[in-house]
């Protein structure tokens, strides 16, 4: 019985054995796999068009390879330009079939991020690729080729700017592309308010009005303003409008919508819905706000303020641009933790673009414009102020007329945040009176000239001087001196630009230069300014570009003229 047991189990490994042999050599490779064949194209020159996008570009048909057994294979589309020799081809989705047609849309987006530019031909060339294991190396068909035009398959938006939108540059809607000249928004319209269509936030940009549209088709709720500027007139209720602009048909279409909104909740906000920080929509998927955002406190972003609301967390920003202040909390809810300092920001966020921006807040402007009759009422004639910090601003050489009109701005081609004569309550000088009319101009009442003007924001009040090119004091500091401003020589002036100075020290070889203000380094007159010169000077050469006395030890008178950009010595 013992060896009968022996001589089953010896019988079964010996089958087993066998079995195995015959499926080894079932599987068994070719030497010379028959490789398949891809039919060449139908056209050898294609150009591509966004409105056919969903159109097939091209039904690739190849024949089966030959490996030598029944197997399954994996067939995969690959594109690549002409000369790249397929080192880094385009895949398209693989297929077990025999054939593939690939959109004209994906050829075409495969292409831009190759590199290709659109409304261009490139060469490209196609080969199928053919798989059974990645134990196997896979084959390859013949290759063919066409000429290929791809079309850019992004557009720019256009902008509504208009009553809505403050006539405000900033606050421009966004119209987003939707392909080649269509277009849609979801947007504010005022009642009665008037607008107009721009291909960008810029008063010299090309404008769509009322004009263009003549002989389209346009929404009931809009009319002609009745202008020079051939604005829209908005004769609906006030409320919030989805618009879609074709400007190829010269049609509009508005419909009632409901404006997007994103909220900021997190430990600034106590997790409380309540107090959730609400973003303003700039249209575009562009939201900006300002708020608190607390050191080391998480938060994220909510389509709503609402838990089971669409959310927005540092995954889904990750790969975009964000700021150095917002990394990765780290946990499940994809979190974002404030690597700043506490404190009021500025936030900018766009969900297309996954971009936020952040900056500190500030009660101040950062810029200041002056806009009057002066300025021809315009913002690229305004003086440039210099900003002083804590909302003051100061320009120099300033041409006043008297009797001109003007206010203040925050923002360059920004009419809405002024400041007119009622703002200035700490007080203003005599140069400048109220004119009482409904923008709260003011009036420059002293003589016309040049002036100085000072604004403080903070205490409310505006300074006017007379201008002078020429500073109202002057300091020599050197080595003589030992480079202190306390150490130099009182000047005095009599004429307008000309300073004179006596018992005024020199060593040979000392180094110096003049200085506007007491301990201020950087406002100086260096030996370059000048062009005449006493013969006991020399330019020391050094990077300061200093003088150097080259005469005999002793006291000096010294003159020294800004006007004629002369400095003289004498005994």
């Amino acid at each position: 019985m013992k060896n009968i047991k022996i001589l089953a189990a010896f019988l079964m490994v010996f089958i087993g054995i066998t079995a195995c042999e015959e499926e080894m050599e079932k599987t068994m490779i070719k030497d010379e796999v028959t490789v398949n064949a891809l039919d060449e194209m139908s056209s050898s020159d294609y150009v591509l068009t966004f409105e056919s996008r969903t159109e097939v570009f091209e039904e690739f048909v190849w024949t089966a390879p030959d490996f030598g057994f029944e197997a399954s294979i994996t067939y995969t589309l690959q594109m690549d330009t002409t000369g790249g020799g397929f080192a880094k081809p385009f895949s398209f989705p693989t297929t077990q079939t025999l054939t593939t047609s690939p959109t004209v849309n994906a050829v075409n987006a495969a292409l831009l991020g190759m590199g290709a530019a659109p409304d261009v031909a490139v060469g490209v060339q196609f080969r199928v690729m053919s798989t059974v294991s990645p134990n196997v190396a896979p084959v390859y068909t013949n290759v063919v080729s066409a000429d290929v035009t791809p079309y850019l398959a992004t557009f720019p938006p256009i902008y509504v700017i208009g009553d809505a939108q403050g006539w405000d540059l900033g606050n421009a809607l966004e119209v987003t592309s939707t392909g080649p000249g269509t277009y849609e928004a979801v947007g504010l319209f005022k009642a009665d308010g008037k607008f107009r269509f721009f291909a960008t936030p810029s008063w010299d940009a090309e404008q769509w009005g009322w004009s263009f549209f003549e002989g389209g088709t346009v929404a009931s709720e809009l009319a002609s303003g009745e202008d020079g500027d051939s604005n829209f007139l908005f004769v609906g209720t006030t409320g919030v409008y989805k618009i879609s602009v074709n400007l190829n048909a010269k049609t509009i279409t508005l419909e009632e919508g409901e404006l997007p909104t994103l909220f900021v909740i997190g430990d600034a906000q106590g997790w409380k819905l309540q107090e959730a920080l609400e973003l303003t929509f700039l249209g575009g998927g562009r939201f900006e706000g300002t708020g608190l955002f607390q050191e080391d406190g998480y938060f994220r972003f909510f389509e709503k303020a609402d838990w089971a609301a669409t959310q927005y967390g540092y995954s889904y920003f990750d790969g975009g641009t964000i700021p150095a202040e917002f990394i990765d909390g780290g946990d499940g809810d994809s979190n974002f933790i404030f690597a700043g300092t506490s404190g009021t920001y500025n936030i900018a966020v766009s969900l297309n673009d996954k971009t936020i921006t952040l900056e500190a807040a500030s009660e101040y402007p950062t810029t200041l414009f002056l806009v009057g009759d002066d300025q021809e009422w315009s913002f690229a004639n305004s003086p440039s102020f210099t900003n002083l910090g804590g909302g003051v601003y100061e320009a120099e050489g300033v041409d006043f007329t008297q009797a001109s009109t003007f206010r203040f701005f925050e923002e360059m081609d920004n009419w809405s945040d002024d400041y007119g004569a009622g703002f200035f309550t700490g007080g203003i000088d005599d140069e400048l009176t109220a004119v009482g009319d409904n923008d709260d101009n003011f009036s420059f009442a002293g003589a016309s000239g040049q002036y100085t003007i000072t604004v403080s924001l903070s205490d409310m009040t505006i300074v006017v001087e007379p201008y002078s090119p020429y500073p109202a004091s002057l300091y020599l500091v050197g080595d003589d001196q030992s480079w202190t401003f306390a150490n130099s020589p009182a000047f005095t002036s009599s004429t307008e630009g000309v300073f004179e100075a006596t018992g005024v020290a020199f060593t040979n070889g000392s180094t110096f230069r003049f200085f506007e203000e007491l301990d201020n380094w950087s406002d100086d007159f260096r030996y370059a300014y000048f062009t005449e010169l006493s013969s006991d000077l020399e330019a020391a050469g050094d990077n300061d570009d200093n003088f150097r006395f080259i005469g005999t030890d002793g006291t000096y008178q010294i003159t020294v003229n800004l006007v004629t950009k002369s400095v003289q010595l004498s005994q």
